[in-house]
């Protein structure tokens, strides 16, 4: 071989080496923020699929589901990696957003996976979130998702609660601390509770007794978590509530169950207790709801009561024949023991990250204002004025299900639920039917 075209194509070849190698040290796995699904098998939750542990996974519940994931910062998407579960094949198809969600652009299109590892390689463009959409044939069980990228880019836009061009997430901290939402192991670690207390769906008692769920307050709720129904999501920057339909419940006279905060005061161990009429108070939420009953897909997410009364709640309503995952329904916020109603969202879709800021002013006037952080709608109530006021107030805030089981999981009969009468498709028969929320940030004022 001639010399000059020996050295020439050795040269080459070095030179393809090292702009491969410099290739390979630019990709970078990409980290998430978060993630949610419109459909959910048990407690194979969307978290699973991010959580870097192929141990876990999700799984859908319906077939066509999808699930949706945030970055921490806009990243230039190079390709991804799907660990599916089983040995199941899945058609699916991939979207990527560049505004947190707001719009989508398909990459892949109705490919097939099966087993263990699948790769697809996307053309180099800028992303903040990725949605896997399940055919209609499909029912989607994801290991581990893993995104490959080019690098940090300012190509994205932030609708949501997150600024995620530049990784900055608000509302991940705890308030009173200062505590990164990165370094957390307890809810109390990302959400302000020095002046909340939790009740859960489950009784501590021994035996069991149906109707005494459990509460706990200050200073054990400041490291207090609880793996089914009182937790940290998978990116720790937001805390997961969930109640179910045979679930321990408060009293006797009371058929729902509820995994719901209640406003405190003083070091936390006192319950609040504020004039409506006189006091200008206020609680400001971000949050999502992730999964509702199917039977009765209703669900109250923010209160305020007094000492007999609902003065007022902030309530969702899903369609006749829902799947608890995927469905579009509405929110309305109801004053006075549900005397007069407000629209807050006709179209609220699962999984829609949303903002509600309640407003009480002297007189007993209360205004709630809305935001759906997915398809921008706001709406306001305007200012409404509480009536029949007994003894003092609080707020609420979590998940209250307005759907119960006759047979609790502990066995017995919910006769409360029994009684009510209720056509048979509106009793749920699996005890351990849920609704669930996510909440990222309360603040009290």
């Amino acid at each position: 071989m001639n010399t000059k075209f020996s050295k020439l194509y050795f040269t080459i070849a070095v030179l393809a080496a090292i702009i491969g190698s410099a290739s390979v040290a630019l990709s970078a796995v990409v980290s998430f923020s978060d993630a949610t699904a419109t459909s959910t098998s048990g407690s194979f939750v969307a978290d699973n699929a991010i959580d870097k542990n192929k141990n876990t996974h999700w799984e859908a519940d319906a077939d066509g589901a999808s699930i949706t994931a945030r970055f921490n910062s806009c990243q230039r998407v190079d390709d991804l990696v799907l660990n599916w579960y089983g040995t199941n094949k899945y058609t699916y198809s991939v979207k990527l957003s560049k505004d947190n969600g707001a719009t989508w652009t398909t990459v892949v299109s109705k490919t097939s996976g099966k087993g263990n590892e699948n790769k697809q390689n996307v053309d180099d463009q800028a992303a903040n979130a990725i949605e896997i959409v399940g055919d209609n044939d499909s029912r989607l069980r994801i290991d581990e998702l893993k995104i490959n990228s080019l690098g940090s880019t300012n190509g994205c836009t932030s609708s949501g609660t997150s600024n995620l061009s530049t990784g900055e997430s608000s509302g991940t901290s705890n308030s009173s601390t200062g505590e990164s939402s990165g370094n957390a192991q307890n809810p109390a670690d990302v959400l302000d509770l020095s002046k909340w207390k939790i009740t859960l769906p489950i009784s501590l008692n021994s035996p069991p007794n149906s109707n005494k769920a459990t509460e706990i307050k200050q200073p054990q709720l400041k490291t207090y978590s609880n793996s089914e129904y009182f937790r940290l999501n998978a990116a720790k920057n937001g805390v997961l509530l969930k109640a179910i339909a045979g679930g321990a419940r408060t009293s006797t006279n009371t058929a729902y169950a509820r995994s719901e905060l209640r406003e405190m005061q003083g070091d936390g161990t006192e319950s609040a207790a504020w004039n409506c009429k006189n006091i200008d108070r206020g609680m400001y939420l971000e949050q999502t709801l992730l999964h509702t009953t199917t039977k009765k897909p209703e669900a109250t997410i923010a209160q305020i009561h007094d000492s007999k009364n609902d003065l007022m709640m902030v309530k969702y309503f899903g369609p006749s024949f829902a799947n608890g995952s995927t469905d579009i329904g509405k929110l309305e916020a109801r004053f006075n023991n549900d005397t007069t109603t407000k629209l807050l969202d006709s179209t609220y879709k699962i999984g829609d990250p949303m903002t509600i800021d309640i407003a009480v002013t002297s007189g007993g006037n209360v205004n709630v204002t809305y935001k759906n952080l997915r398809s921008g709608v706001t709406s306001s109530t305007g200012t409404v004025k509480l009536t029949g006021i007994i003894g003092s107030c609080y707020f609420k805030a979590g998940i209250y299900i307005q759907a119960c089981s006759k047979t609790d999981i502990y066995g017995n009969t919910n006769t409360v639920c029994a009684n009510k009468n209720l056509s048979a498709n509106k009793y749920e028969t699996d005890p351990y039917a849920y609704a669930e929320i996510e909440v990222r940030k309360i603040t009290l004022r």
